[in-house]
């Protein structure tokens, strides 16, 4: 069974809905870090016209953890959280670029485990750890740098030392 049909069974048994509009959310978002208004337009695309029920079900999602409210480059984005073991809603790293916009999440525990144990937290529990890291590439160039070849940060998740 996969992560989002045993959520899904979690989730009835508590007598919660999954209904045809949350799913289709979810599967917006797999893999993806979106807009209100990216997701809006990717579930018109799917039969989807009512933009208050993506805000409703959006807030519900978050509710339940399944999804994370971020804000990168001065928007919010929504990023789906049961897609990879390795992070949470309230621990999460995310490096964007901002003159193309990449988004990666880097899944270091040892970043999140350097703040918590911090002496500056000896005497607070933390819950949630969130991280945006805004930048451009140390050899940024205007024009390759929109290119995701030239792109610092596609170049790091291809590496694979995320």
């Amino acid at each position: 069974m996969d992560v989002k049909e045993k959520l899904f069974r979690e989730l009835r048994k508590d007598n919660i809905r999954i209904t045809k509009q949350r799913r289709a959310i979810i599967d917006v978002l797999e893999g993806k870090h979106l807009t209100i208004q990216e997701i809006y337009s990717e579930l018109k695309k799917k039969g989807y016209h009512n933009l208050g029920t993506v805000y409703n079900n959006i807030d519900f999602l978050i509710e339940h953890k399944i999804v994370a409210q971020l804000f990168i480059n001065g928007k919010k984005h929504y990023d789906l959280t049961i897609d990879d073991s390795t992070h949470s809603a309230d621990s999460h790293i995310h490096v964007t670029c901002k003159v193309n916009n990449n988004i990666i999440e880097i899944n270091q525990g040892k970043i999140f485990d350097l703040i918590k144990n911090d002496d500056i937290f000896k005497d607070f529990n933390i819950n949630k750890l969130q991280i945006v890291v805004e930048g451009t590439c140390q050899h940024y160039d205007k024009d390759s740098c929109k290119d995701d070849a030239s792109c610092f940060i596609k170049s790091l998740q291809a590496s694979k030392l995320l």
